[in-house]
């Protein structure tokens, strides 16, 4: 995964991120368009943060995803129940 480009308007360009909320109200200022975190719902998807993850810009999100993953199994945490906040 490499992340997007947060410089492009084009609506047809926008990356995992931006394009997950594109169609979503932000309930803060009602405009369209919402940060990702207001697009997920469920209790597998979205919960009040148990972890804070603190990364530099170098990492791939890949990198990110596979040292959390080897993390919740280390430490036998259920990944469906462990929430991450990512410092970005």
């Amino acid at each position: 995964y490499e992340l997007e480009n947060i410089h492009e308007h084009d609506q047809d360009k926008l990356g995992v991120i931006r394009s997950k909320g594109k169609g979503v109200v932000c309930p803060r200022d009602g405009r369209l368009g919402a940060a990702y975190v207001d697009c997920l719902e469920g209790a597998d998807n979205v919960g009040p943060s148990t972890f804070m993850l603190s990364y530099c810009w170098g990492y791939t999100i890949g990198d990110i995803v596979e040292t959390l993953v080897d993390y919740c199994e280390s430490q036998d945490l259920d990944m469906k129940r462990s929430y991450i906040w990512i410092c970005c």
